[in-house]
Parts: structure tokens; C-alpha cells; sequence
């Protein structure tokens, strides 16, 4: 099993990101929530383990493909958490993209009417 150079980097910034909050397993751990602690214990061990096996640190190993070593178990269960946070990445950035898009009708139409209740003030001003 391969992966591109190109999905290597995407997949390497995707669990960097995610190991920034390694810290959530003393959080767990220190407020008794045991069974979050063991969660998030595995994950980052399934995510360390591939970039630790496969994916190397940094800019990672120069090639065109990266075979993928890291048993399929551990595979699976990477590659299921983050096409589930993909999904919800999508979801929340289409809610974003539809909030920015009302903001910019309400902007458009803010104008209007201020262009419109102007003209309609100068005209009935007339000169002074």
C-alpha cells in the first residue's frame, strides 16, 4: 500500500495539528475521566505510530511514494477518524461559507437602500 508524496505532507500536517492537544490525555486523566484518557491514549498512539513507521518527522523522506508499513489495524482506525473529521470539516465549512455569503447579501443590501435613501433625500433637498 502507497501514498503520494503530496497525500504523505497533507496526512504528516493533519496529525501534527491533531498531536497539539496530546495535552487533553493529562486533562482526562487528572479530572478522573479514565475512559476519554484511554481514548485519546490510543489515538495519538495509532497517529504517532504512523508517522513514527511510515510518514517520518518533518518534511519526511524524498520520494514520490511512501509505502505504508503501519499494520492495517492501526491503519483503519487513522484512516476511519479522519475521514469522519474530513466530514465534519466539510459540514462545518459549508456552514461557514453559507454564514459569509448572508453576511454579503445583507452587506449588498445595506447599500442599496443607503444609496437609495440618500438619492431620494438629495433630490428632495434640492439646492441650498
Amino acid at each position: 500500500m502507497t501514498i503520494s508524496h503530496a497525500q504523505r505532507d497533507a496526512l504528516y500536517d493533519r496529525i501534527l495539528d491533531r498531536l497539539s492537544g496530546i495535552e487533553d490525555i493529562w486533562l482526562a486523566a487528572s479530572t478522573q475521566r479514565y475512559e476519554t484518557a484511554d481514548r485519546l491514549g490510543r489515538e495519538y498512539c495509532d497517529e504517532l505510530r504512523l508517522v513514527l513507521d511510515d510518514l517520518g518527522w518533518g518534511t519526511g523522506p524524498e520520494v514520490e511514494t511512501i509505502e505504508l508499513t503501519t499494520p492495517p489495524d492501526v491503519l483503519r482506525r487513522v484512516f476511519v477518524r479522519l475521514r469522519d473529521t474530513n466530514a465534519n470539516e466539510r459540514i462545518h465549512r459549508e456552514a461557514d461559507r453559507a454564514e459569509i455569503r448572508a453576511d454579503q447579501q445583507r452587506i449588498r443590501l445595506v447599500g442599496e437602500a443607503g444609496q437609495v435613501v440618500l438619492a431620494t433625500l438629495d433630490e428632495g433637498e434640492g439646492p441650498r
